[in-house]
């Protein structure tokens, strides 16, 4: 038995941030019923698609039940409150005051269910001055200053390579809250409101700027221990324009790393400016190619310094392989697509092959008249 069977999930998110945290509930054993807009939600439509059905959506929403609905008619309302009634968790990403205005906030809907944990999603949380702002992941990142601190050499922000706010400011806190929640509930019979603000749950992210900025400290661009201020946390480029990443913070990395590339005396004792090491450094690696890099620090497991892959080069990594970590499939219009794991411990959950995305109001039969 799967540590969530028998809970059941109302799921009225959209994109990434609710529907990636509906989707660790489910593969923990959760029955996540999703709500939908009369013509489906928006990531639906996003591409690449496979017969005209997305395989974003598809990888986010695999093993949920869907229910397509007109939220702002009367009769559907108090369909959807039946199935409230009878649910454990209500996870929303709606804009402050949306909930309220269809009838279906938290003081409206814990009347007929006091044992419900009921979480929100939003950028800036349902109180505060911003509370209202539109926003995505990236205006989150900007204005918490975590945007600023990694930069190219002219200051110029460097884009994200993934959405650090929406998941792990918002989809990772909703399931961390929801279960703490949830386990408040089962033994008091008392239901939880859970305000999860993307843009304030930054704040752990930016641990170490705040470090320094809340103590008065300046932050010059690109100073930081772990940013590119220090020789011994840093991207080095190869001969042939490729690159490697170093992270040997502590000394016994540290003078392994040196000892491979043969570092002069001042580099390895750091007795000159940390710039100096770095340029040092730089000219060392430049001369040689990736492979011989690669090769060289393969025959250590001693030491924090690796060659920067491609995503392909990711999911043929032979620890990957071995282990099987994309050995699971789900199936779109008879086609096999790989399935994206959630970071549920796998010794808790086991996920089935071919757990198919729903089908748009599939199972609108849930509805009770």
């Amino acid at each position: 038995m799967k540590p969530l069977s028998g809970i059941k999930v109302i799921d009225f998110t959209t994109l990434l941030p609710g529907p990636l945290a509906t989707l660790m509930l489910s593969d923990a054993g959760a029955d996540v019923i999703k709500i939908e807009k009369v013509g489906g939600e928006d990531l639906r439509k996003s591409k690449p698609f496979i017969n005209n059905e997305s395989i974003l959506f598809a990888v986010l929403n695999r093993g949920k039940k869907s229910i397509e609905i007109n939220l702002k008619d009367k009769e559907s309302l108090v369909k959807i409150k039946k199935l409230i009634k009878d649910s454990d968790i209500l996870i929303e990403q709606f804009r402050p005051g949306v909930m309220k205005r269809l009838g279906l906030d938290w003081i409206t809907v814990k009347k007929i269910n006091k044992r419900l944990v009921y979480c929100s999603i939003t950028g800036y949380g349902q109180t505060g001055i911003k509370k209202n702002k539109a926003g995505h992941d990236l205006n989150y990142l900007a204005e918490s200053g975590l945007l600023s601190l990694s930069t190219y050499k002219d200051g110029t922000p460097i884009l994200p390579n993934t959405q650090i706010a929406d998941i792990a400011a918002g989809s990772y806190p909703a399931f961390m809250n929801i279960i703490l929640a949830l386990i408040k509930s089962q033994r008091t019979n008392q239901g939880s409101y859970l305000d999860i603000s993307m843009y304030e749950n930054l704040v752990p992210l930016a641990w170490l700027g705040l470090t320094y900025a809340l103590n008065g400290k300046k932050i010059k661009k690109n100073s930081l221990h772990l940013n590119g201020g220090l020789a011994r946390y840093n991207i080095y480029e190869t001969k042939d324009k490729k690159y490697i990443a170093l992270g040997a913070l502590e000394d016994k990395f540290w003078k392994k790393f040196c000892n491979i590339i043969n570092a002069p005396k001042e580099v390895v004792l750091e007795k000159t400016s940390n710039e100096l090491i770095i340029k040092k450094i730089k000219k060392i690696i430049k001369k040689e190619n990736e492979s011989f890099w690669k090769k060289k620090f393969s025959k250590e497991t001693n030491v924090c310094c690796t060659a920067v892959n491609d995503i392909k080069s990711f999911i043929n990594d032979p620890h990957i392989v071995k282990k099987n970590i994309f050995k699971n499939n789900i199936i779109l219009d008879e086609k096999k697509i790989a399935l994206i794991p959630t970071p549920i411990e796998k010794t808790l959950v086991k996920i089935k092959n071919n757990n198919k995305a729903p089908k748009l109001g599939q199972n609108n039969s849930l509805l009770k008249k």
